[in-house]
């Protein structure tokens, strides 16, 4: 059932509660015979934070919401995502047990769910991301790679007016991002459509653009990549897209109530060129930034979505 009672949501609430505590006497366990300086612990008690996080995330899935194809995608692709860092690190006890913990509790989460609440275009993509013909590649986390000193000021005064602006909408997304995960790596050939969406020059902007990289991360991590370009290609696009994207960041930050507004926008932002591993996007600035709004926000399905995706990659990536 999607919708469950409230005696089984606290049981579960408990359990999950209970399983942290033992995960975390593991990894405390495991770090007590090792001298750890100032600002390790400052670090440590971080990471210590975001499973909480997580864990409370998934609870909020569990209990009192039907999952959505946001919801549904985001699940599969934090799966993706430890699989992906399983595969390459060799993890300690301590993350061995959280990770398979969590890809537990995700995976019960979507096989409990149905797709009776989406639509034809939704159920293909939800029926093969991050699932099929998927190529792994080595997760890192990359300092200095974006320009962090760009000049912001201008699209600043301007940034409503251009928010909505560029290529692709909801629908042209959609749709590439189901030609991706349903290419055969027989042939590898992706629609003339989507080729565009991906190698578009028009400039972008807001959500426009964070789902141009989004759909270069799929491309980028399927089979069929390598055929298609060289790794350096998909590297070079996204640095490209996520060097504006940053500065839409700054420009945000900077106004007045830029914060509050496009708050869902931000993190969106935060989360998809996180994904590539760039630090501007990915670190703990952005981590206690996210933290903040939940107090204020705790039931806005979007932010659950994309928060679950950003602090599983940081649990990942920031460690």
């Amino acid at each position: 059932m999607l919708f469950l009672g409230t005696s089984f949501c606290l049981k579960i609430a408990t359990l999950c509660a209970i399983s942290s505590v033992l995960t975390l006497l593991l990894h405390v366990a495991e770090t007590t015979t090792t001298p750890v300086s100032t600002s390790v612990s400052i670090s440590t008690g971080s990471q210590e934070h975001l499973p909480q996080r997580i864990y409370g995330l998934l609870d909020k899935f569990s209990c009192g919401r039907k999952l959505n194809a946001s919801a549904k995608f985001a699940l599969l692709l934090a799966e993706f995502l430890i699989k992906q860092k399983m595969r390459y690190v060799t993890p300690t006890r301590y993350d061995r047990q959280l990770y398979y913990h969590l890809l537990h509790r995700m995976e019960h989460l979507l096989k409990s769910s149905n797709l009776d609440n989406i639509n034809q275009v939704e159920k293909q993509i939800l029926e093969n991301a991050f699932q099929r013909n998927v190529l792994l590649l080595p997760p890192s986390l990359k300092f200095g790679a974006l320009n962090a000193n760009a000049e912001y000021e201008l699209l600043a005064m301007n940034y409503e007016d251009l928010v909505n602006r560029g290529q692709p909408n909801s629908t042209q997304s959609d749709f590439c991002m189901r030609d991706i995960v349903y290419l055969s790596p027989m042939t590898c050939k992706l629609t003339m459509d989507c080729l565009k969406v991906l190698t578009s020059e028009e400039i972008a902007y807001g959500y426009q653009r964070t789902h141009q990289v989004l759909l270069l991360y799929m491309l980028a991590h399927h089979k069929c990549a390598p055929t298609l370009s060289p790794p350096q290609i998909y590297e070079e696009l996204a640095k490209s897209h996520c060097n504006g994207i940053l500065s839409e960041q700054n420009a945000i930050r900077s106004l007045a109530l830029g914060m509050g507004k496009y708050k869902d926008l931000y993190l969106e932002q935060a989360t998809i060129c996180g994904l590539f591993g760039y630090n501007e996007f990915l670190n703990w600035r952005n981590v206690m930034e996210i933290d903040s709004w939940f107090p204020d926000d705790p039931n806005n399905e979007h932010i659950n979505d994309l928060a679950l995706v950003f602090y599983i990659n940081a649990l990942l990536l920031l460690h």
